[in-house]
């Protein structure tokens, strides 16, 4: 397993910004037959290649939540691990707290940026699948509702959707706004999402974007959801799961014992991975 740090510059960023990746390179079991060919037939043994030729990889690209980076999830779970197991290539950017939604006055171009600039720069840089069913784009809270509004807006670039604990605050900001916390104030989210009564049934609203997809016979992304049982934003979770079925969207959802924290995205993770299509 290669983990690797990329600093690069972002046409849709407007400056240089920053991402983990991992990429399942390593074979112990080629190792292990290369030195026992190098002791037994030496000759043979300079003519092998070390890395056996292998297909690109099938990756996830995996959006942070509020107050993160693109570190969070070497920190804070088993990812390298589980994406070695399942032979998976893990995308990991910096999303800041923009939501990963695009502020065209101040040249951020968040969701274009994980929508459409990372996969194509990503698939230039490492040996990457540029399949459509091949390509996975996922999240927790404020990085899986980027998830789905991405994966929906760009729907020609991801086969599958992971959202976990989705900050799905669209339609419901009268009720979670608090001046109690900086990013469930009023000027906070105005300053992400706009005028926030127009946000409903525009582009920053999953549930349009899913729709749009399905009415436009688009090509439509598997959608994977978990949230936990006791978290703040399990009903509007259970809402959108609802909504996006009765759409059209072939979605499984899971609510499970946990809050809206780590605990709970260390159980819903390797479910989730379990349920990409990597075989």
């Amino acid at each position: 397993m290669a983990r690797l740090s990329v600093d690069y510059y972002s046409p849709s960023l407007m400056r240089t910004t920053t991402l983990d990746v991992i990429l399942p390179i390593d074979d112990h079991g080629a190792a292990l037959a290369l030195d026992t060919l190098r002791r037994n037939d030496p000759a043979a043994w300079e003519r092998t290649p070390y890395l056996p030729e292998q297909p690109p990889f099938k990756t996830l690209f995996l959006l942070h939540g509020m107050s993160g980076n693109h570190r969070d999830f070497i920190s804070e779970t088993r990812i390298r691990t589980w994406a070695e197991q399942r032979g998976l290539a893990v995308v990991m950017p910096s999303g800041y707290n923009a939501f990963y939604l695009d502020h065209p006055d101040a040249h951020n171009y968040y969701g274009r940026f994980v929508g459409e600039e990372l996969v194509e720069v990503a698939r230039r840089m490492f040996p990457l699948s540029r399949r459509r069913e091949d390509t996975f784009i996922g999240g927790i809270s404020m990085g899986a509702y980027g998830a789905l509004r991405n994966g929906f807006k760009y729907a020609e670039n991801f086969g599958c959707i992971v959202a976990l604990s989705s900050a799905m605050l669209v339609g419901d900001f009268n009720s979670v706004v608090s001046d109690d916390l900086f990013f469930l104030s009023r000027p906070f989210l105005e300053s992400v999402f706009g005028d926030l009564n127009a946000v409903v049934d525009s582009d920053k609203d999953p549930r349009r974007l899913a729709a749009d997809v399905v009415y436009c016979d688009r090509p439509r992304p598997r959608v994977f959801m978990a949230w936990g049982s006791s978290d703040p934003l399990a009903a509007p979770n259970r809402e959108l799961a609802t909504r996006l079925r009765d759409t059209g969207i072939d979605v499984e959802a899971r609510e499970m014992p946990g809050g809206h924290d780590w605990d709970f995205w260390n159980v819903a993770l390797p479910q989730a991975l379990d349920w990409l299509p990597l075989g």
